[in-house]
């Protein structure tokens, strides 16, 4: 209701104005709801600018908005769904798709998700991005780069192209000379900066400020909107031409606005002629974008009778200069528009055979962009044309390839997205065969782009490769320190132990094997361990042991199946170890005896140990930390040897530890 009431205001509103720009500039009040529909547009509000839109719907321009506007549904549609999968490379790929839309400009809805799918993509691991996803994603970055370049952003603009450099790399022949170029403006750009730039030349005289900042335009393929514009400042300063009236009669609105904005102490109202400017640009830029296109006619003069009426408002001393503008770019656009062809008196009674003539061209054109899912929508479209065409069969005959091609491309489009569902599933799984086997069978699509098929089938052929090799054999350096709890008899008197501790380092080579449940582990580590009896009346040491050794050990080590490497993993180990001292040294401080004979110990000692930990291994990296504890079996002593202790009764030992052990490696 609000709509048209609106719309009747505004249809009021066109009446009122010059008779001249009435006769000239038919149906003012085009451009008004137009501009109201591309804010809407602009915003994401696609249901408000589609009514908008449909408001006309004999107008060439917002009959085409309209269309776009299915497809935009139709982009925004798989995008979200993408984005709710947290297929993030990919959604940025689809938001991108907006940008092919015939002059549809710059969208802040778009540029906004595209931005976000950024961000979400820099919270995670890019190492693990497909190839595929990480030329997507390096593109973007070059597109931001070529606009910060453009805004004299050099130390952005270089942190995207490296960004882009490191994603890409050598993956994308394009995207590759896209941020070597680049790097190569970005520097070329901040050195030019930093000698002819701001505080560098602000005390130079304009002529020679001039000849400083023409310098910048030996820099190739590189063109700066802001310093073009204090070009034609000084050389408008240089000429002479410095007043408000003399740049009026220039017709360049962005040194008008440059002007105003440095003199606004000095202009009445400088503020509301700032505002109303910046309108005229706005206009003017949107005007640029519609001419390119031929069935924007109708909309460009109601735009340029905006621009007219816009004029009144201005001060005295500029209004006549642009106005006088404004009809001169007008009469040159007009002048430029082909002249209608005669209807034939023998052709046949199709009034749509114009709009599917057009029709057939943006679809073909759609086709060459590989767009599918819009060519389709535009072949639709383009079709309903001919109802009630006495030859509307001639003429899909005539076109008959074209709807084989869209169709037998959209069913490959079809079965690609199938065959990616089921990889993303069988890849959960980690059922690498069949992932090959959808690759193989993805090779017999007929699609748009078989080069960027070729390219996806060929990394995921890599990523499935190394999917079937998650399996290795790894050495790392591992150590540890427990609490050692003894126990020690003479006879049939069990003496009171405090607890000792041990340290031990090693090395051990371990199977990794993230698709299954068990891996194996062996290693050796030298041990130190130091342990002492008390006085059964007190706790005074009565005894120390100290003992040096190499410790064998083999584990059984059991996690989840089809983890992955490069997240942490709990695990659970279990296994033998072996003790073999090296060293022995006994002390009674009671009888002040002491020791060295290592042959009052077993030539080895078996333990059993167990432990839970957590770890990371990577192909390249890996670290553990593992909570343990260990048990000895049979007794360290040896019984056929006579102690220090005793001579007539048996000497019975054992140890039991607990402890944390630890292990990394970088390779």
């Amino acid at each position: 209701m609000r709509l048209n009431i609106y719309l009747t205001f505004l249809l009021l509103c066109s009446t009122v104005g010059l008779a001249w720009s009435q006769e000239k500039f038919p149906r003012k009040e085009l451009y008004s709801v137009w501009m109201i529909a591309e804010e809407k547009l602009d915003a994401g509000q696609f249901k408000e600018a589609a009514a908008l839109y449909k408001s006309y719907p004999k107008d060439s321009s917002f009959m085409l908005r309209t269309r776009q506007l299915n497809v935009i549904g139709e982009i925004v549609k798989e995008a979200e769904r993408l984005y709710k999968k947290e297929q993030y490379a990919e959604a940025l790929d689809k938001y991108k798709e907006y940008r092919k839309l015939r002059d549809i400009g710059t969208l802040r809805y778009f540029e906004d998700k595209i931005e976000d799918c950024l961000n979400q993509i820099n919270k995670g691991n890019l190492n693990e991005l497909t190839a595929q996803q990480r030329v997507i994603t390096g593109f973007e970055f070059a597109h931001r780069g070529r606009e910060k370049l453009s805004k004299l952003d050099t130390t952005g603009a270089k942190s995207d192209f490296n960004n882009a450099k490191e994603l890409g790399g050598n993956r994308n022949s394009i995207l590759r000379e896209q941020y070597l170029e680049g790097l190569r403006v970005a520097d070329e750009l901040g050195k030019w900066g930093n000698k002819n730039w701001g505080s560098a030349i602000k005390n130079l005289p304009p002529n020679e400020e001039l000849k400083a900042l023409e310098t910048y335009r030996s820099i190739r393929n590189i063109d700066i909107p802001e310093v073009e514009t204090r070009i034609r400042e000084l050389q408008s300063s240089v000429d002479g031409k410095a007043t408000i009236s003399d740049i009026a009669k220039l017709c360049d609105i962005d040194l008008l606005i440059r002007h105003v904005e440095t003199n606004k102490s000095s202009i009445k109202t400088s503020d509301f002629l700032l505002g109303r400017l910046k309108e005229f640009k706005s206009t003017r830029q949107k005007i640029d974008i519609l001419k390119k296109n031929k069935t924007n006619t109708e909309t460009v003069r109601s735009a340029y009778s905006s621009l007219i009426a816009w004029t009144d408002d201005l001060p005295n001393d500029i209004r006549a200069s642009m106005k006088g503008c404004i009809q001169n770019e007008y009469a040159g656009y007009v002048a430029n528009l082909p002249t209608p062809a005669p209807v034939q008196s023998g052709s046949p009674n199709c009034e749509g055979l114009e709009s599917f003539t057009k029709g057939i061209t943006l679809v073909r054109r759609e086709l060459a962009n590989c767009d599918i899912v819009r060519s389709k929508q535009l072949w639709k479209e383009t079709v309903s044309f001919l109802k009630g065409c006495s030859n509307a069969s001639a003429m899909l005959r005539a076109h008959a390839s074209l709807s084989d091609s869209i169709r037998t491309f959209a069913k490959s489009d079809s079965l690609l997205i199938i065959y990616r569902g089921e990889i993303e599933e069988f890849a959960k799984t980690d059922e690498c065969a069949k992932i090959l086997d959808t690759y193989q069978d993805m090779k017999s699509l007929k699609t748009c782009n078989p080069e960027a098929l070729e390219a996806e089938i060929n990394g995921g052929l890599e990523q499935t490769r190394k999917c079937q090799k998650e399996s290795w054999f790894r050495p790392q350096i591992v150590g540890s320190i427990a609490g050692v709890m003894p126990n020690y008899m003479i006879g049939e008197t069990k003496k009171e132990m405090a607890t000792g501790w041990m340290a031990s380092g090693g090395i051990a080579l371990s199977y990794i094997d993230h698709k299954n449940i068990a891996e194996f582990l062996a290693g050796v580590e030298y041990f130190k361990t130091n342990y002492y009896s008390t006085a059964p009346s007190s706790e005074s040491v009565q005894e120390d042991f100290k003992i040096t050794g190499l410790n064998a050990f083999l584990g059984i080590k059991l996690h989840l199946p089809n983890t992955n490497p490069s997240k942490l993993r709990p695990y659970l180990r279990f296994g033998p170890e072996l003790q073999i001292p090296l060293s022995y040294q006994y002390e009674n401080y009671e009888t002040f005896a002491e020791s060295g004979d290592l042959d009052q110990l077993q030539k080895s000692v078996l333990l059993l140990s167990g432990g839970l930990g957590i770890e990371i291994q990577k192909e390249r990296f890996g670290a553990f930390l593992e909570a343990f504890g260990a048990s000895g079996l049979g007794n360290i002593y040896n019984s056929k040897v006579s102690h220090l202790t005793t001579t007539k009764e048996k000497v019975e030992g054992g140890l039991n530890k607990f402890g944390i052990k630890i292990g990394f490696r970088f390779w």
